[in-house]
């Protein structure tokens, strides 16, 4: 089966077709945000998925997402990025509980003719799971059973371990004018890096780096090692369960449908790691989001670099982000001259061997489009 669909351009410029693609994305999981923004009682976050503006609130020892959408007149719950407190809409105080049930509302024998209990409003529920330090959430739909760990398969243990963040990360977001799936392509793309990218990434990045390029897919996902050793893969999944991976190569993790994890060689021996999310906001704009912290595996370095790293990472992390922000930045620009033409798409693109995982990619939201339910889960 050929990775492209003969229609897969037309979310690209298609409101409408955008608005379908999204709504059979919604049961997929979805990275949502980081467990460490929601770590007292009563913390919130809002995030979304496929286009649905969700919540993440902790209850206690507990974690519960919803649809940040009241029951009663639609208002959205939250409406800054996160905070902290009861579930009240603005608009009429309606209050829920952590089971998303209405529990007060105003006069509401008054307005109703009866109790809080009897008048049936509820929010509707996303599920949630977590990986490390991320929280991923999608809408519960009929017949989609498969858990996080399931749909990450060998990712998992990885992410987990590339997420323990000592401190607090980085963060970054800017809003793009093009397609989630463009951005997502060229996150893919190795075969643009001297082109785009010659005073960030360097000229030289064709022919010498070719056999340490090294592909993975498993299920909708896929990675990318850059490394001598065949088995580096291998190496890293066994290194990351049972605690004893130290930095020592670049890899990148692609989590369909919008999430990527990356962990760099910034100015070796010191390594970052990036959570990078590209969620779709319409059909030709893009909010990207970002966490970059220090890489918690750990490497060899000297005895004066380990002395100095508390003075020397000021400036290292300063120049490594200005240099992460640039690269990003390039990247939109290219992205954002794609959408000026996709109305002219109308074939697949001719793939390279450092292309391949685009393909793989499309394939994969192909896949998982044509496996939706065509209804959510009722509140």
């Amino acid at each position: 089966m050929t990775e492209f669909s003969p229609d897969w351009a037309r979310p690209l410029v298609d409101p409408q077709a955008f608005l379908d693609e999204q709504r059979r994305l919604a049961h997929v999981w979805t990275f949502l945000g980081l467990k460490r923004d929601v770590a007292r009682n009563g913390d919130w976050i809002r995030s979304s998925i496929a286009m649905r503006s969700v919540f993440v609130q902790r209850f206690g020892e507990e974690l519960r997402g919803f649809e940040n959408v009241c029951a009663h007149r639609f208002h959205p719950l939250r409406c800054g990025p996160s905070g902290n407190g009861p579930v009240v809409c603005g608009f009429h105080a309606w209050r829920y509980d952590r089971d998303g049930r209405a529990i007060g509302i105003p006069i509401c024998d008054w307005v109703y003719g009866k109790p809080p209990s009897e008048v049936g409003g509820r929010l509707r529920p996303i599920e949630l799971a977590t990986c490390g330090e991320m929280i991923f959430g999608r809408f519960r739909s009929p017949g989609m059973t498969q858990s996080l760990a399931q749909y990450l398969g060998d990712a998992f243990p990885i992410l987990e371990a590339a997420t323990r963040m000592a401190g607090a990360p980085r963060y970054l977001e800017r809003s793009i004018q093009a397609s989630w799936r463009l951005n997502m392509q060229v996150s893919l793309d190795d075969y643009h890096g001297p082109t785009v990218h010659p005073a960030t990434l360097g000229r030289d990045g064709y022919i010498p780096a070719m056999s340490m390029r090294r592909y993975f897919r498993f299920g909708a996902n896929s990675a990318y090692l850059f490394s001598d050793d065949a088995d580096c893969f291998e190496r890293l999944l066994s290194g990351c369960r049972d605690g004893t991976y130290r930095s020592d190569h670049f890899f990148v993790f692609h989590i369909a449908p919008d999430l990527v994890i990356a962990h760099v060689d910034a100015d070796r021996p010191f390594w970052f790691c990036n959570i990078m999310q590209y969620s779709a906001v319409a059909h030709d704009r893009t909010a990207f989001r970002s966490w970059s912290y220090p890489a918690p595996f750990g490497a060899d370095i000297s005895w004066f670099a380990r002395v100095t790293r508390p003075i020397t990472d000021v400036f290292r992390r300063r120049i490594y982000l200005h240099y992460f922000s640039r690269v990003v930045a390039e990247d939109a620009g290219v992205c954002e001259r794609i959408q000026t033409v996709a109305h002219q798409i109308d074939s697949p693109p001719l793939l390279g061997a450092q292309e391949e995982r685009v393909g793989w990619f499309e394939q994969s939201i192909r896949d998982l489009t044509a496996s939706s339910p065509e209804r959510l889960g009722q509140r």
